[in-house]
């Protein structure tokens, strides 16, 4: 594909911002181009998708050494953010469906959505339900395998496909559950490591507003409220994705302070097959899902702590 073509492809595609009618435009904005024949609507599909990707920028090389074990480690590898994933239109029709899906939630027409006392976030769990520590009624933490839950709506696995076709998240670990944050100002997420039943890696998505997220390998929540052992704050533009993999997965805990006004995020997850609620059967349009065949380049910047 030579840069001609490439402009001619981007000079067709239909504008998402210019589509009022979408359930989900992320990869669905080019039907709006009806007068193509199938195979330029194809052809045209493949560039625009290409030309996104290729604006989208990616940090890898993040790195703060602490001691663990008796040994300096990196305890940030493995992490990585993706900014520019998700455009402000597209953005819009995911914090509506949330909104929608919050507002059913209040109804109690869902499942699994709850709001924990003091300075929690409410949730709201599709494709498993989980626990976060041991229950009052002795459950562990992790998944509830005799629980039922509501499936992922489909806005949400038209936002996992992005994702690996993107190569942000590997084919290999294709999300299949996922957690919905919605954040007031001052809650906040304690810190802690996400409970194995979940494979590596995992990622969260950030809209409505920036915040901070603090990693460190002895990181806790002090009795007055403040945070200690945060070795690193990286902040989450609106509409990033933040990918958790290696030791920014295992070795490092993390946790969100105070936000200081609301905010959503959206936390995909891939469960363990031995972990799998009984009842589990996997979603047909999320199966062999392959990354565009783009050669992404590495990235130039890097984000080191000493």
């Amino acid at each position: 594909m030579n840069a001609s073509q490439i402009n001619v492809a981007s000079d067709r595609f239909c504008s998402l911002e210019q589509v009022d009618a979408v359930d989900m435009t992320l990869e669905d904005q080019e039907d709006a181009c009806r007068d193509a024949s199938l195979e330029k609507h194809n052809f045209y599909r493949e560039q625009r998708e290409i030309i996104q990707v290729m604006n989208v920028k990616r940090k890898r090389d993040f790195l703060c050494l602490e001691k663990v074990n008796g040994e300096m480690v990196n305890i940030l590898e493995g992490l990585e953010l993706h900014t520019d994933v998700f455009n402000a239109a597209e953005q819009q029709t995911i914090v509506d469906k949330v909104c929608e899906l919050q507002e059913k939630a209040l109804k109690g027409e869902l499942k699994r959505a709850f709001t924990p006392k003091g300075k929690g976030r409410s949730a709201i769990q599709f494709g498993c339900c989980f626990n976060y520590r041991t229950s009052k009624d002795g459950n562990p933490a992790g998944i509830l395998r005799h629980e039922t839950v509501d499936p992922l709506p489909s806005l949400f696995k038209v936002i996992i496909r992005r994702l690996v076709k993107w190569h942000v998240l590997p084919p290999t670990c294709v999300p299949d559950c996922c957690v919905v944050n919605i954040y007031d100002e001052g809650d906040c997420i304690p810190p802690h490591v996400d409970n194995h039943d979940f494979l590596r890696p995992f990622c969260t998505v950030s809209f409505l507003s920036e915040c901070n997220i603090l990693f460190g390998s002895n990181l806790k929540l002090e009795e007055n409220g403040d945070y200690s052992g945060g070795s690193y704050s990286l902040p989450l533009p609106i509409g990033s994705v933040l990918v958790l993999n290696g030791n920014g997965a295992n070795v490092a805990k993390h946790c969100v302070p105070e936000v200081p006004t609301k905010r959503i995020s959206i936390t995909f997850r891939k469960m363990n097959e031995s972990k799998r609620p009984i009842w589990f059967t996997p979603e047909p349009d999320l199966q062999w899902i392959q990354p565009l065949p783009f050669e992404l380049e590495s990235s130039s910047s890097s984000h080191h702590v000493y």
